[in-house]
């Protein structure tokens, strides 16, 4: 102590020890301490930072453009609670997300397009309950008749420009009587007055609606489209009504009927034949590819008797040959892929 003190001497040594610890506490601070503006150590962090939000910004709006639908919030505007301005948009309006509603959320089930092309058999699809495009009167459509520069004609309330067609659809023409008019009976009935030339189709089967709707496919393909027709099938806004729903359910029910039809035809395929009526006899046979259906067995031939269809021939697997709405040719042996038939 006496050594020390001689040395640097009491007030000495205490005013060293106290700028070592000034010394050592600026050290371990020196991050703290605040550096002049022009000073490049004071910005290069916020530099750093800001380039890295940018590129955060990029890649998240990249995803959302490459997304598979294109169509999602963009999660760099959903971040910030901004899609952008009309002024300024961010996404051009094409790419914005579009807000359901009732029209657009029913896309499912429903058709939104302006007309019915797209509503086969086997169609799960019915009319929207929307529809922004032309509305015709009756009185307007009567004035399109056959005498008409450009005739058109109805068909379950869709009209067609059948001008391309005038020679057929025009004065003198086979169907003139067609034009000016919804004649969807006719379509199917072949009664050409004016009892038959009627938009009612009540009582018709749904097989019938079928024959008339197979002509609003093939006007679709022929002749341009002009409107909905006031009346039993559309509103005066050119909305469905439900006798139109009618329509579909008739539709919906015939393509069940077809799908079964189908399902059958692939179980008992028809047979080949060939008839002399001259001689009174022919002859049925059965091969893998017999009916059109195309197979690995050849099936022998039986009387096929389905409940309001005429009896015909279907090649049948072994498997099935017990089945009770079948029946052997006389005269054919049961293993035999063909059989000779007399002819009544």
């Amino acid at each position: 102590s006496s050594g020390i003190n001689a040395e640097y001497g009491t007030n000495d040594l205490s005013t060293r020890m106290v700028q070592l610890k000034d010394d050592s506490s600026e050290a371990s601070d020196n991050s703290s301490v605040t550096r002049a503006p022009g000073d490049p150590k004071a910005v290069w962090p916020f530099f750093l930072l800001a380039i890295a939000i940018g590129f955060v910004a990029i890649g998240t709006h990249f995803i959302q453009k490459t997304s598979s639908d294109g169509k999602s919030g963009c999660p760099f505007h959903s971040a910030f609670g901004s899609q952008g301005n009309d002024k300024n948009p961010h996404h051009p309006p094409e790419d914005r997300p579009v807000v359901p509603t009732e029209e657009t959320s029913q896309t499912e089930q429903y058709d939104t397009s302006l007309y019915s092309e797209d509503l086969v058999y086997g169609s799960k699809k019915k009319l929207a309950d929307v529809y922004r495009g032309r509305v015709v009167t009756k009185q307007e459509l009567a004035d399109h008749g056959p005498s008409s520069e450009s005739p058109w004609v109805a068909v379950l309330g869709q009209i067609y420009d059948v001008s391309a067609g005038k020679r057929h659809y025009g004065n003198g023409g086979s169907y003139n009587f067609f034009a000016g008019k919804d004649g969807s009976r006719a379509y199917s009935t072949g009664q050409f007055d004016d009892e038959g030339l009627t938009d009612n189709i009540e009582g018709m089967t749904v097989q019938q609606i079928g024959e008339i709707y197979n002509w609003i496919n093939i006007f679709s393909k022929k002749y341009p489209f002009i409107g909905r027709l006031e009346g039993p099938f559309f509103s005066s806004r050119g909305l469905p009504t439900a006798h139109w729903r009618e329509v579909e359910d008739s539709l919906s029910q015939l393509s069940a009927l077809e799908k079964e039809k189908s399902e059958v035809r692939r179980k008992f395929p028809s047979c080949n034949s060939h008839y002399d009526q001259g001689a009174g006899k022919a002859e049925v046979w059965c091969t893998e590819k017999s009916g059109g259906i195309s197979r690995d067995w050849v099936g022998y031939p039986r009387q096929l008797h389905l409940p309001g269809e005429t009896v015909r021939c279907a090649c049948i697997q072994e498997s099935l040959l017990t089945d009770p709405k079948l029946k052997k040719y006389p005269d054919c042996e049961p293993a035999s892929t063909s059989c000779k038939i007399k002819l009544k």
